[in-house]
């Protein structure tokens, strides 16, 4: 103890020495990943279509008889539209080219 700064050049030496890798660095996320792709794949596929065509068929009827306003069928388009173009997005953010 006559000398901190030997000391300290130890101490962290040895600090330096047995440190080892993130835990996060090491954990397998690819389940996740795979089922996670597997919901954006369904709501893009050709099951969005289906769903999209469904919930615009729905809202055209609801609004043909008056029991929702203009406005409101068009918001439920404009969340198709953003559902639909949300690979697209995400890929241009992320610079990942295409979706």
């Amino acid at each position: 103890m006559k000398n901190p700064v030997a000391t300290i050049a130890l101490s962290a030496t040895f600090i330096v020495a047995i440190a080892e890798p993130a835990l996060a660095q090491s954990i397998d996320l690819s389940p996740i990943q795979s089922l996670l792709q597997g919901i954006v794949d369904a709501l893009t596929g050709p099951l969005g279509v289906v769903l999209a065509t469904l919930a615009v068929l729905g809202v055209f009827i609801s609004w043909f008889m008056n029991i929702i306003d203009l406005r409101q069928a068009l918001w439920v388009l404009v969340g198709i539209a953003g559902v639909a173009a949300a690979p697209t997005i995400v890929a241009a953010v992320f610079g990942g080219g295409s979706p």
